[in-house]
């Protein structure tokens, strides 16, 4: 695996986080992309902790993205 797919998983993981502060929804779509990646990532390399707490932290960013569409049906 090369070294660019963790830099570029780094770098949507940021991008995630700062559409997330502009309260953008489209953070949690961007966040499960890359765990998906990080899942990946970490299963290659062994890391089967951290491979499970990207699976919980993309089924909180598939919660996060259902919660917010529904705020946007309120408004």
């Amino acid at each position: 695996m090369t070294t660019y797919l963790p830099w570029t998983l780094t770098a949507i993981s940021i991008l995630g986080a700062i559409l997330n502060i502009k309260k953008k929804r489209a953070s949690f779509a961007i966040y499960t992309m890359a765990n998906i990646g990080w899942i990946v990532v970490n299963i290659y390399h062994g890391i089967y902790a951290q491979a499970a707490l990207f699976v919980v932290f993309t089924g909180l960013s598939t919660w996060g993205w259902i919660e917010w569409g529904k705020r946007a049906w309120k408004d």
